[in-house]
Protein backbone atom coordinates (compact mmCIF):
# COMPACT_ATOMS: atom_id res chain seq x y z
CA UNK A 1 0.00 0.00 0.00
CA UNK A 2 1.32 3.30 -0.94
CA UNK A 3 1.66 5.84 2.13
CA UNK A 4 -0.93 8.96 1.12
CA UNK A 5 0.87 12.23 0.14
CA UNK A 6 1.25 14.44 3.95
CA UNK A 7 -0.97 17.02 2.49
CA UNK A 8 -3.29 14.56 1.79
CA UNK A 9 -3.30 13.37 5.06
CA UNK A 10 -4.11 16.69 6.63
CA UNK A 11 -7.12 17.12 3.95
CA UNK A 12 -8.83 13.60 4.55
CA UNK A 13 -8.15 13.85 8.77
CA UNK A 14 -10.24 17.78 8.30
CA UNK A 15 -12.93 15.62 6.27
CA UNK A 16 -13.72 12.76 8.68
CA UNK A 17 -13.27 15.42 11.68
CA UNK A 18 -16.04 17.41 10.33
CA UNK A 19 -18.16 14.11 9.64
CA UNK A 20 -17.48 13.40 13.41
CA UNK A 21 -18.58 17.07 14.14
CA UNK A 22 -21.47 17.21 12.48
CA UNK A 23 -22.80 13.79 13.44
CA UNK A 24 -22.22 14.91 17.37
CA UNK A 25 -24.05 17.80 16.58
CA UNK A 26 -26.99 16.08 14.52
CA UNK A 27 -27.22 13.48 17.43
CA UNK A 28 -27.36 16.16 20.13
CA UNK A 29 -30.06 17.93 18.35
CA UNK A 30 -31.84 14.61 17.99
CA UNK A 31 -31.95 13.75 21.51
CA UNK A 32 -32.43 17.53 22.82
CA UNK A 33 -35.23 17.99 20.28
CA UNK A 34 -36.76 14.38 21.54
CA UNK A 35 -36.39 15.85 25.33
CA UNK A 36 -38.09 19.32 24.52
CA UNK A 37 -41.04 17.13 22.78
CA UNK A 38 -42.07 15.06 25.50
CA UNK A 39 -41.46 18.16 27.93
CA UNK A 40 -43.71 19.88 26.39
CA UNK A 41 -46.49 17.18 26.69
CA UNK A 42 -45.81 16.38 30.44
CA UNK A 43 -43.75 17.96 32.93
CA UNK A 44 -41.34 16.04 34.66
CA UNK A 45 -38.06 16.58 37.20
CA UNK A 46 -36.76 13.38 34.72
CA UNK A 47 -36.91 15.22 31.61
CA UNK A 48 -35.59 18.21 33.55
CA UNK A 49 -32.70 16.80 34.57
CA UNK A 50 -32.46 15.08 30.96
CA UNK A 51 -32.83 18.62 29.44
CA UNK A 52 -30.01 20.62 31.97
CA UNK A 53 -27.91 16.93 31.03
CA UNK A 54 -28.25 17.60 27.16
CA UNK A 55 -27.45 21.39 27.73
CA UNK A 56 -24.85 21.01 29.80
CA UNK A 57 -23.03 18.62 26.89
CA UNK A 58 -23.79 20.65 24.43
CA UNK A 59 -21.75 22.95 25.86
CA UNK A 60 -19.29 20.44 26.88
CA UNK A 61 -19.01 19.50 23.21
CA UNK A 62 -18.75 22.96 21.74
CA UNK A 63 -15.53 24.41 24.21
CA UNK A 64 -13.98 21.00 23.25
CA UNK A 65 -14.07 21.41 20.02
CA UNK A 66 -13.07 25.11 20.17
CA UNK A 67 -10.27 23.75 22.09
CA UNK A 68 -9.20 20.95 19.57
CA UNK A 69 -9.28 23.74 17.31
CA UNK A 70 -7.42 26.62 18.68
CA UNK A 71 -4.49 23.98 19.88
CA UNK A 72 -3.99 22.87 16.18
CA UNK A 73 -4.06 26.70 14.96
CA UNK A 74 -1.41 27.12 17.61
CA UNK A 75 0.77 24.02 16.53
CA UNK A 76 0.54 25.42 13.13
CA UNK A 77 1.91 28.84 14.03
CA UNK A 78 4.73 27.30 16.19
CA UNK A 79 5.41 25.41 12.83
CA UNK A 80 5.38 28.47 10.70
CA UNK A 81 7.26 30.23 13.38
CA UNK A 82 10.00 27.72 13.09
CA UNK A 83 10.29 27.40 9.67
CA UNK A 84 10.97 30.96 9.41
CA UNK A 85 13.52 31.03 12.38
CA UNK A 86 15.16 28.01 9.65
CA UNK A 87 14.86 29.25 6.96
CA UNK A 88 16.68 32.86 8.37
CA UNK A 89 19.34 31.01 9.61
CA UNK A 90 20.27 29.35 6.53
CA UNK A 91 19.82 32.42 4.17
CA UNK A 92 22.15 33.73 7.32
CA UNK A 93 24.29 30.73 6.82
CA UNK A 94 24.66 31.19 2.79
CA UNK A 95 25.57 34.90 3.11
CA UNK A 96 28.44 34.45 5.89
CA UNK A 97 29.39 31.48 3.52
CA UNK A 98 29.52 34.10 0.47
CA UNK A 99 31.21 36.76 2.72
CA UNK A 100 34.34 34.10 3.45
CA UNK A 101 34.67 33.37 0.15
CA UNK A 102 34.79 37.20 -0.68
CA UNK A 103 37.39 37.91 1.85
CA UNK A 104 39.71 34.95 0.85
CA UNK A 105 39.63 36.19 -2.66
CA UNK A 106 40.87 39.90 -1.58
CA UNK A 107 43.72 38.07 0.75
CA UNK A 108 42.82 38.12 4.22
CA UNK A 109 43.27 34.61 5.75
CA UNK A 110 41.94 33.59 9.62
Amino acid sequence: MKPLNVGLKIIVDKKINNLKEMEIWADIHYLASIILKQSKKKKSNTLDDMAAAISRLTFYFHENLNNKKLYQKAISDYRLAKNRAVERARKAEGENKKLKIKLQKNGYRQ
